[in-house]
């Protein structure tokens, strides 16, 4: 099934039905997949908390937090 909807001022709908469907509210991140030819494929996903990512990711060698937060501010 195909849906549509128009862009106003970079800005588009959400019809009420899907976002019904996939429980689209205020904390749901939308994500745009490129894919082949042109072709766009478009996902939902909650936004994560700092919390939720805590302790989620590892690197393989040690790090210092303080030099990679001054590495952001070069």
């Amino acid at each position: 099934m195909g849906i549509e909807t128009k862009v106003y001022n970079n800005q588009t709908t959400i019809p009420a039905h899907l976002r019904k469907k996939e429980s689209i509210d205020n904390n749901t991140i939308v994500e745009w997949i490129e894919k082949e030819n042109n072709t766009y494929e478009v996902k939902f996903r909650k936004k994560r908390t700092f919390k939720e990512m805590l302790g989620k990711y590892s690197l393989d060698e040690p790090t210092n937090s303080v030099e990679l937060k001054k590495e952001l501010y070069k």
